[in-house]
């Protein structure tokens, strides 16, 4: 648990465009269909569950998270060139209950760079929500079968060796070609 919060901490400290990095520059508007939705682990349940007969691909991120904000915009990308062949995109933010300042920024990026697939907040305390979703760090995303099951764990715990935009599209084509 240490290490988790030791790395979350120089996270923060390396991320130059999050809600704490000053004069970053954000929309006017608050986001509209884009914005978040709060959800509990039973609600997350249902969500992932309800997904059964799709490829699912789940962008788990936070505003403190650089590498996950620059990828983000290649997820949007993705959701526009596979959803109409059965590839559901969902994001689910890690940014601390209660966190407003976040959350608002985490809305106006979403909307900003037009993800208009399902966004979630998670509503739970942050440390509990990383060991029940078992995740160590971010980003990371995880690729559902059509039967639910986990196809692909892509994730950022290993600093040399970071998982790509490619990586997250060869994986949504090799399920695809099932």
């Amino acid at each position: 648990m240490r290490q988790l919060l030791y790395s979350l901490f120089a996270l923060c400290l390396l991320a130059p465009d999050t809600p704490w990095a000053g004069d970053a520059e954000e929309p006017a508007t608050i986001a509209g269909p884009t914005g978040m939705q709060g959800i509990s682990f039973t609600e997350w349940d249902t969500i992932l569950e309800n997904q059964h007969g799709n490829i699912a691909v789940v962008d788990f991120w936070a505003s403190w998270c650089t590498p996950c904000i620059e990828r983000f915009p290649h997820m949007v990308k993705m959701h526009h060139e596979y959803s109409n062949r059965g590839v559901r995109f969902i994001s689910l933010n890690l940014d601390e209950k209660g966190d407003e300042e976040s959350i608002e920024w985490c809305n106006n990026f979403l909307e900003r760079i037009g993800a208009d697939f399902p966004n979630y907040h998670m509503d739970e305390n942050m440390s509990q929500a990383f060991e029940r979703l078992d995740l160590l760090s971010l980003p990371a995303v995880r690729i559902f079968a059509t039967d639910g099951s986990e196809a692909y764990r892509l994730t950022g715990d290993n600093p040399y060796k970071q998982f790509t935009e490619k990586n997250v599209e060869n994986a949504i084509l090799e399920l695809l070609a099932q």
